[in-house]
């Protein structure tokens, strides 16, 4: 069995802000090389059965890049949708958010923030009975999305490392997280 995550390409984010579930925020030219390049290597190196992505803009238009080299059904689920994160955090320049008294928080004990709509733990929760219930299944998501699953699952100390870059694909095997860039 071979569940792979994907977080989803590189976004068009010209002024550099927190954009969490902020509409409009699509994936750039880079970002849609880099998700047909995976496709490309997810075809080569895996036998995947189907897609199940997050809805968000971003997020489906690296299933549709990546789908171009394998021809799969793509279903979408909510499960898979990006942690809301410090809710006062959306729209700010990643720069705002380094001078917050949360942001210290989120890089050393990103488990302890306490001003979030949703706590990490449901987020794990949420994938999990995706996750769980499929086999042979590309996941493409979100950054804290995708790292909030691999930190409960596999019972780790620090949330700050394996944090997926853009399309960075993750396989969890014998309890490590194997990982591939194009």
């Amino acid at each position: 069995m071979n569940n792979l995550f994907l977080r989803h390409g590189e976004v068009q984010n010209l002024k550099n802000i927190q954009y969490g579930s902020l509409p409009g925020y699509f994936l750039s030219e880079k970002g849609v090389l880099q998700a047909k390049k995976i496709g490309k290597l997810i075809k080569k190196d895996y036998k995947i059965k189907k897609i199940i992505s997050s809805p968000l803009l971003r997020a489906r238009e690296t299933a549709l890049a990546v789908n171009e080299s394998l021809g799969l059904d793509i279903t979408y689920s909510q499960n898979l949708t990006e942690w809301p994160g410090v809710s006062n955090w959306h729209g700010l320049t990643i720069e705002e958010i380094k001078l917050t008294a949360d942001y210290k928080s989120y890089n050393e004990k990103s488990i302890t923030l306490i001003k979030t709509k949703e706590p990490l733990e449901k987020v794990y929760e949420r994938v999990f009975k995706l996750f769980s219930n499929n086999t042979d299944t590309l996941f493409i998501s979100h950054q804290d999305t995708i790292r909030a699953f691999t930190y409960f699952y596999l019972k780790d100390e620090n949330f700050s490392i394996n944090r997926p870059y853009h399309c960075e694909l993750q396989l969890i095997k014998n309890q490590n997280i194997l990982s591939m860039t194009v």
